[in-house]
């Protein structure tokens, strides 16, 4: 309903099978949370005419989504210190450091 006929016959001739279609590079290189940020292929489509490329008009509302769910899981941790299996504690804990190091200058009236 929301494509023209052109657009229809492009998305029909594209092939689907190949998950490199859908990777953005610039995201992927530079983007911490690339591998957990939530994509729309339709909506990447709709905007940028790309699979592939993404709409990046929400990646600040992701970023503080990140951020908040990596300090609850924080104090979680600090609350209960087998809410993580010991085998994941370190690159948990490094991961939670790494997101607030990337993204906490980012808002301000976090602090």
């Amino acid at each position: 309903m929301t494509f023209s006929k052109e657009e229809l016959a492009e998305i029909t001739s594209f092939n689907f099978e190949k998950e490199e279609n859908f990777v953005d590079e610039d995201c992927y290189r530079n983007c911490y949370i690339y591998s957990v940020c939530p994509s729309c292929s339709g909506t990447c489509y709709k905007k940028n005419h790309s699979f592939s490329q993404r709409d990046k008009s929400r990646c600040r509302i992701q970023k503080l989504i990140t951020l908040y769910a990596a300090d609850l899981i924080a104090h979680k941790i600090i609350n209960d210190p087998h809410y993580v299996p010991d085998y994941l504690v370190y690159t948990t804990i490094e991961s939670i450091k790494k997101i607030k190091e990337l993204y906490i200058k980012e808002f301000p009236f976090l602090n």
